[in-house]
């Protein structure tokens, strides 16, 4: 069973790599973030007092997002 679980953790991870944005903070320098949606469902995960302040907050943030 802890195998399964690891495997899902595994691609889940896999597959937020591969959404991720790359960010320009300087010259030849970029730094890899997690899209809104995939860093709101990483605190999900976390489920920590701040992780739950956190979700609120990016989820406003994400409803002020132009489509």
């Amino acid at each position: 069973m802890l195998g399964l679980k690891r495997d899902a953790l595994i691609r889940g991870q896999q597959s937020l790599w591969q959404r991720r944005r790359l960010l320009a903070v300087g010259p030849e320098v970029e730094v890899a973030v997690p899209t809104l949606d995939d860093l709101i469902l990483t605190k999900r995960f976390g489920r920590r007092p701040k992780d739950l302040e956190d979700i609120r907050l990016l989820e406003a943030l994400r409803s002020e997002e132009p489509e």
